[in-house]
């Protein structure tokens, strides 16, 4: 019993013991998001300067769609390593998921100001600007984000912006341009289009129709071939 009670503390003794660079580095190596949080915190309870903790923790929280979180994390982490490009980036890219297209569009440009390579905070500053109404400036931050290439999804999304944009302005030729190089980028465009309404009403229609025989067709021979019966 009492080499029982020895092993089941043991590890628990290890880990209240730990620093936290240890902490860190656990929630560095894996596991599940919600553990690798527990870490980060841990971390930045024991070092409340831990920058890259908050960088880490506010990602996690980024995926998970938690956009307070992600902004007081890079907040905190933009106030503790002020030259970082990246922390206004991701500032601005939870303040354009908020719908705050103001606040999205000067931390994108603080981002771009500290790094005027950074793809990511010209695509996405763009799609701000669309969503803003502001057209000519959406339609300039995608062209700048395209020339300066980068992570094809990136470029894909940048190519959807400046697509949507030309939808809008009533401009149809240049847009199908784009929405065709923004789905050779990233196949998955394909489906967005169409949820997103910006399809014309004949592409809906055909579309609706393929649906609708997929269906059928599922129907149809999902009864014919059944799988038999556990008798059979």
């Amino acid at each position: 019993l009492l080499l029982s009670l020895a092993l089941f503390w043991l590890p628990q003794t290890s880990l209240y013991g730990m620093d936290a660079m240890a902490y860190f580095k656990l929630g560095s190596e894996g596991g599940m998001t919600y553990k690798k949080i527990e870490y980060y915190t841990k971390a930045l309870d024991l070092n409340p300067g831990f920058a890259v903790a908050y960088a880490k923790r506010g990602m996690l929280y980024y995926f998970q769609e938690k956009y307070d979180e992600v902004i007081q994390d890079f907040y905190k982490y933009s106030q503790l390593e002020p030259n970082e490009a990246e922390a206004f980036r991701m500032l601005g890219m939870a303040y354009l998921k908020k719908d705050n297209y103001e606040k999205a569009i000067e931390n994108f440009n603080q981002a771009i100001k500290m790094n005027p390579n950074l793809t990511g905070a010209y695509a996405y500053q763009a799609e701000a600007y669309r969503l803003a109404g502001r057209y000519d400036e959406a339609i300039s931050d995608s062209t700048k984000a395209i020339k300066l290439w980068g992570d094809p999804r990136m470029i894909a999304d940048a190519y959807n912006t400046r697509a949507k944009t030309f939808l809008e302005l009533g401009e149809d030729r240049r847009a199908q341009a784009d929405f065709k190089k923004s789905i050779e980028l990233d196949p998955r465009k394909v489906f967005l289009r169409y949820l997103s309404g910006y399809a014309s009403l004949e592409a809906m229609r055909i579309m609706g129709l393929v649906i609708l025989i997929g269906i059928a067709f599922i129907f149809i021979f999902g009864l014919k071939f059944r799988p038999p019966d556990k008798e059979e």
